[in-house]
């Protein structure tokens, strides 16, 4: 997806200069702009130092103003504060996207975001619960992994965000729900739950075409799924079904390969028995 900086009202509303908030004020605006002059250079860990450094800034706007402060410009300055504080999350968030081939990284960025406000709204972004759940896989975690693959698919079907086009979203939406229905499915076959399984792997084969190694995994499942499935059900048109998902898993190179052809000759032969 195309990150679209989300605009932060830097311009405060107009009040009367006060004593030690003035000061504060000052931190704030120094915090957003060095996070700001920082983000061309994708450096994380200075992005993630900056990011902090904004965050405990805007904290400081928190509870009531002091007692020698205007009441109304204090306040001013406190939603001024919550603005820079969500731009340090879209810093971390923005990133972490764009380092989506640094997997370690990535996920570094999204910890740190979690951290930093477990209810932040782009951690419920589609690509965010992406990169969490490819760590989710990575540490063997398949019930996280599953659990967040529904919540990408949710996210991915909702609006898209302020500032994101439709063209964009769509864009992201494919990436996203190819890699949820995969995981879903993929972990349905792998529990012989074999309906969840059909189910989930055919939505994800619009997704994955380009990606063999998914895909031929995902042929090879469906082939296995629909043969458990054809036997349940006594129905030829099924087996034959198998069978075709088998040759197709067989014509992709890969692990499967081997065993997919000799699950498409099993299955052939097996529909040719049945009525």
């Amino acid at each position: 997806m195309k990150i679209t900086v989300l605009s932060v009202a830097l311009v405060l509303a107009a009040g009367v200069p006060f004593g030690p908030a003035r000061l504060l004020a000052d931190d704030l605006d120094d915090a957003l702009a060095a996070l700001k002059a920082a983000e061309p250079s994708k450096d994380a860990a200075k992005i993630k130092e900056l990011a902090a450094a904004a965050h405990a800034t805007a904290k400081k706007y928190e509870g009531p103003a002091p007692a020698d402060a205007d009441k109304e410009s204090y306040e001013a300055r406190g939603r001024y504060a919550k603005d820079v504080d969500h731009y340090s999350e879209y810093a971390l968030y923005a990133l972490a996207i764009q380092s989506r081939s640094d997997p370690k990284t990535a996920v570094d960025l999204i910890t740190t975001l979690e951290q930093q406000n477990p209810k932040s709204e782009y951690l419920e972004l589609p690509e965010a619960l992406a990169i969490q759940a490819d760590s989710a896989l990575s540490r063997n975690q398949t019930d996280r992994a599953v659990s967040l693959a529904n919540r990408m698919i949710a996210a991915a079907n909702k609006k898209p965000p302020e500032g994101v086009s439709a063209a964009d979203w769509e864009h992201t939406k494919g990436g996203v729900l190819g890699q949820a229905y995969y995981i879903i499915g993929i972990n349905a076959c792998e529990h012989s739950k074999f309906s969840d399984a059909d189910r989930n792997l055919r939505a994800a084969l619009p997704y994955i075409k380009g990606n063999n190694g998914q895909l031929g995994i995902a042929y090879f499942c469906l082939g296995a799924v629909n043969y458990n499935l054809a036997n349940m059900t006594n129905s030829k048109a099924k087996m034959l079904e198998a069978a075709k998902f088998s040759e197709q898993a067989a014509a992709i190179p890969g692990p499967k390969q081997g065993d997919a052809y000799k699950n498409s000759i099993a299955m052939k032969a097996a529909a040719d028995k049945m009525r």
